[in-house]
């Protein structure tokens, strides 16, 4: 059971978070917190407390008939209801505070699913190009995110998550390797217009545990040196990375700076059943519950 019977009515009454104030989203989906099964609440407690990098939570109880999959991009915001995004904000407020960036989308919850014309595109409504390992926000200037979560209202069974724990890749790799990505020797690609990166490492150690920033698609090495690092840290990804299928009405919570994801190719059929994923970013930071954060200038 994901909710008692009061918690599942409650989610099934959460105003709409696609608004330019969401506070009044952000207050319904908080007070749906208490009202989580203890199953839940226990999960959420090994996710914060490191004990797990990510979980499924399947089966979740969406009741209502979800209309067909964009083709376009953005998405319409209306809804009759908003059960998926009240799941989506119950628990990210369980583990910390909500936030987005305005890059993405400029609401707090943003979607996936493929868009035509953008099928080998590097970004995450592409399809038939699979999307490399990473973390979200790496790059970001001001934040990166605890925890990236992902809702998936639709599947495509050619589409997988593969989910690859940093404690599992640095295992694999030569201690130089391990060296070097301590380094500040790695270029992240910040935005593309106009042409920005930073320079910094990929590995580092927040609050005593080792943490991970990095996207195969935007992060180049330096010199040849760093350049092999990077080969052999991709390499690694793949070797031990874990397979997670989506499933309709499944939560997919991952613990965004101990562990990359990446997400296999699959065909996109523009029928209105294609995959559509819903997704928000977790602060442990206290930043302000809702904010929408811009790149520097």
């Amino acid at each position: 059971m994901f909710a008692t019977p009061l918690g599942r009515k409650q989610l099934s009454r959460i105003p709409t978070p696609y608004c330019a104030q969401a506070e009044e989203f952000l207050e319904q989906t908080r007070l749906c917190c208490a009202h989580l099964a203890p199953e839940t609440k226990t999960i959420i407690r090994k996710l914060t407390t490191g004990a797990y990098t990510h979980y499924q939570f399947t089966g979740v109880p969406i009741t209502k008939r979800m209309p067909p999959t964009p083709e376009t991009y953005p998405p319409p915001e209306h809804s009759p209801t908003y059960q998926a995004e009240g799941i989506i904000g119950c628990i990210a407020q369980s583990l910390g505070r909500m936030f987005g960036y305005r890059e993405n989308c400029q609401h707090l919850i943003y979607d996936i699913y493929p868009v035509r014309g953008y099928e080998q595109s590097s970004s995450f409504i592409n399809s038939r190009k699979m999307l490399g390992f990473h973390s979200d926000g790496s790059a970001h200037t001001k934040l990166i995110p605890d925890y990236t979560l992902l809702f998936c209202i639709r599947s495509d069974p050619n589409s997988i998550n593969l989910i690859a724990d940093v404690k599992n890749i640095v295992k694999q790799l030569p201690k130089w390797v391990m060296d070097e990505l301590f380094e500040p020797n790695f270029l992240h690609m910040v935005s593309q217009n106009p042409p920005r990166t930073i320079r910094k490492p990929i590995l580092s150690h927040e609050d005593g545990e080792l943490s991970i920033a990095y996207d195969d698609e935007t992060v180049s090495g330096t010199d040849a040196r760093s350049k092999n690092a990077l080969e052999l840290l991709n390499q690694a990804s793949e070797q031990t990375a874990s397979p997670i299928k989506n499933h309709p009405n499944s939560l997919l919570v991952l613990n965004n700076k101990r562990c990359l994801h990446a997400r296999t190719a699959f065909t996109p059929k523009y029928n209105g059943e294609d995959r559509w994923i819903k997704g928000t970013y977790v602060s442990c930071t206290p930043i302000k519950n809702g904010t929408i954060l811009t790149l520097d200038p």
